[in-house]
């Protein structure tokens, strides 16, 4: 790498730090605020809440990566063309194609950081951070007996005992689940005794009450009871966890062996597939994008009337290339066989590209127009 390739490399990686740092915290803390809820309500310290925030960071570096690597290659080249820098390098003897390698090996900077989020970090941390809200559950879980609040075990389940013992006796209890879209069915008794038993939580309750209200909201079935008991654990997160999603698998792993997953799992094995090679294919959009910013600018010349036009022309084909990547992946979802698909949208955009780079009819004043130097104001 020469003084040129270095200098407009610095051009791009400067603004590329400012863009992903701005936009890896806005959508950080869209991510990590519908946690603190979970942490909080669980009784956990500041400290889970820190670390679970951390864990969160690769996802949203893999999203947010190929935008930033588009935003700054855009602002990269605006200022080397407003500031005639590229003049001054065509005056030394540089050609006008010289830019390309080195916005090139940007692009395949940035890309090589996205495989390493996609391929290994992510899945690492996604598991790690899932694995440790599914502890946080159980760890409270476990202290169900002496608490006395209302709390949120699993999706859909809500428990609340007014008053308890250390020795398991309840005075007042409320269980709801609405995990079955079906029918809601509603658990109140007066008096229960709660003890832990070999396969987890026995929860026995006295002079209750049970309702069930159907989907459609207009029938309900009251049943009154004396003594009704029943275990814990499918309300309660207990025992290894077994929703693992295909996020938090790696995606070579899933390629190598896919028949192995989507068994016994809520996710089905179509779902996996369709991550794998959605990870595999998302890091080649910083590339793509990459290249595509500077494809408009070849088309647009020194014209800084049509820097506006220019730029807004880009960030709609960079909307829509991101976009097709994520709408495509519903396809293989449903049929696997299309999963070449997910690559179409990013290898059509760098092949697009650098021929409008290289074949562009206005070739000679990519840049700078070497006759005269004339800049068209």
């Amino acid at each position: 790498m020469n003084t040129f390739d270095k200098y407009i490399f610095t051009q791009q990686t400067r603004p590329f730090i400012f863009f992903s740092f701005v936009l890896v915290g806005i959508l950080w803390l869209v991510q990590a605020m519908p946690r603190l809820d979970d942490v909080i309500s669980n009784g956990q310290s500041g400290l889970v809440f820190l670390k679970i925030s951390i864990l969160i960071f690769p996802q949203v570096m893999l999203i947010i990566l190929p935008i930033s690597a588009f935003a700054s290659t855009i602002y990269a080249l605006h200022k080397l063309i407003s500031e005639s820098e590229l003049l001054i390098f065509a005056n030394a003897g540089l050609s006008n194609l010289r830019i390309v390698f080195p916005i090139l090996m940007f692009g395949g900077f940035v890309c090589s950081i996205l495989y390493f989020l996609s391929l290994y970090l992510v899945p690492l941390s996604q598991n790690k951070l899932r694995t440790d809200l599914y502890n946080i559950r159980e760890e409270f879980s476990n202290r169900l007996i002496k608490d006395q609040q209302f709390f949120h075990p699993i999706k859909g389940v809500t428990i609340y005992i007014r008053e308890s013992s250390d020795n398991g006796d309840i005075k007042g209890i409320f269980i709801t689940d609405a995990r079955q879209k079906g029918n809601k069915v509603t658990y109140s008794a007066k008096e229960a005794i709660m003890t832990r038993t070999s396969s987890g939580l026995m929860l026995v309750m006295q002079n209750g009450l049970l309702q069930v209200l159907d989907a459609t909201n207009t029938s309900l079935t009251t049943l009154k009871f004396k003594r009704m008991g029943f275990e814990l654990n499918n309300f309660l997160p207990i025992g290894p966890r077994k929703d693992i999603s295909p996020v938090e698998i790696f995606p070579l792993k899933i390629i190598s062996n896919p028949t192995k997953f989507g068994k016994d799992n809520i996710y089905k094995e179509s779902e996996f597939i369709s991550e794998a090679h959605t990870k595999l294919a998302t890091p080649l959009s910083a590339l793509a994008l990459t290249l595509l910013a500077l494809s408009f600018f070849s088309i647009s010349g020194l014209n800084k009337r049509s820097y506006f036009k220019t730029i807004i022309f880009a960030i709609t084909a960079a909307i829509f290339v991101q976009s097709l990547i994520s709408a495509l992946r519903t396809l293989v979802v449903k049929d696997t066989s299309f999963f070449w698909i997910l690559y179409i949208p990013s290898i059509s955009c760098i092949f697009v590209s650098l021929s409008l780079i290289i074949f562009n009819v206005n070739l000679s004043s990519f840049f700078i127009r070497k006759k005269n130097f004339k800049v068209t104001l």
